[in-house]
C-alpha cells in the first residue's frame, strides 16, 4: 500500500497568534450533508492542544479538489501554520 500525506492546518498564525473568528474551521469547510459523502473520512475538524484545526489527507484532492485547494489557499493567505506527515495508508487522518 502506498503511504498517504496528512495535512494539518492549525488555527495559529506563523507569528503565534490565535486565528479569529473562532468558527473559522466550520466556515471554511462548510460541511453540509451532501458534502460529507465526498469527504468520507478524508477531512476532519479537530482541536489540537486546544487549537481548532483542519486535518485532511491527500485523497481529499481527488474526492473534492475545490475544498482541498480552498483550505490550502486560505491557510497560506492567512499565514496559518501548516504541517504535513507521511503515514501508512492504514492509519486514519
Amino acid at each position: 500500500m502506498m503511504p498517504k500525506i496528512i495535512h494539518t492546518v492549525l488555527g495559529i498564525t506563523q507569528d503565534g497568534q490565535k486565528f479569529r473568528p473562532s468558527d473559522w474551521t466550520e466556515r471554511l469547510v462548510c460541511i453540509q450533508p451532501e458534502q460529507l459523502k465526498r469527504y468520507n473520512g478524508h477531512l476532519k475538524i479537530r482541536k489540537i492542544d486546544g487549537i481548532k484545526s483542519i486535518v485532511f489527507d491527500d485523497q481529499l484532492k481527488y474526492a473534492c479538489s475545490f475544498t482541498y485547494d480552498r483550505i490550502l489557499s486560505f491557510a497560506k493567505i492567512n499565514h496559518l501554520m501548516i504541517s504535513e506527515e507521511i503515514v501508512d495508508n492504514q492509519e486514519d487522518a
